[in-house]
């Protein structure tokens, strides 16, 4: 039994090898950039949820402060560390949160406008591939003081 021959003098057994070789080249050449991608869609999700928690406390605490006059600095600040950690999320894990990262302006008698900003160091998780370990998350949220009149 004798193989058919294509214009190059090969058996279509030797092409044959050939392409499964070629394929084996263009996966190893492409896998690793579609692994890096999926790594960066990753992070990026991850860094995202918790700029929405971020930004979901700093409006619960600007909220919060603007109709309780009566509530503190401290007491604006223990608000938002617990609507921060206690957000329910899975992707995020923010464990390093505390007062430290809520700042509160306004929450003084006679002010118009309660700000709480709030900053968070998110630490990447394959940001070591690019050389960017961390992001800073900053989120800002004014309200007006509310009033009886």
């Amino acid at each position: 039994m004798s193989e058919k021959m294509n214009r190059q003098g090969r058996t279509s057994k030797e092409t044959k090898r050939r392409e499964r070789g070629q394929s084996l080249v263009e996966t190893a050449i492409v896998l690793p950039i579609l692994l890096l991608l999926v790594a960066a869609v990753v992070d990026f999700g991850r860094a995202f949820d918790a700029y929405i928690v971020l930004t979901n406390a700093a409006r619960e605490g600007a909220r919060f402060g603007s109709v309780n006059p009566e509530l503190s600095e401290t007491g604006v600040k223990d608000l938002v560390v617990a609507d921060v950690l206690g957000s329910g999320t899975n992707i995020t894990q923010m464990t390093g949160f505390t007062t430290d990262n809520v700042t509160v302006e306004g929450q003084a008698p006679g002010s118009e406008v309660v700000k709480v900003t709030v900053t968070y160091q998110f630490d990447l998780w394959f940001g070591g591939i690019i050389g960017i370990s961390d992001v800073t998350l900053t989120k800002a949220s004014e309200m007006p003081r509310w009033r009886d009149k």
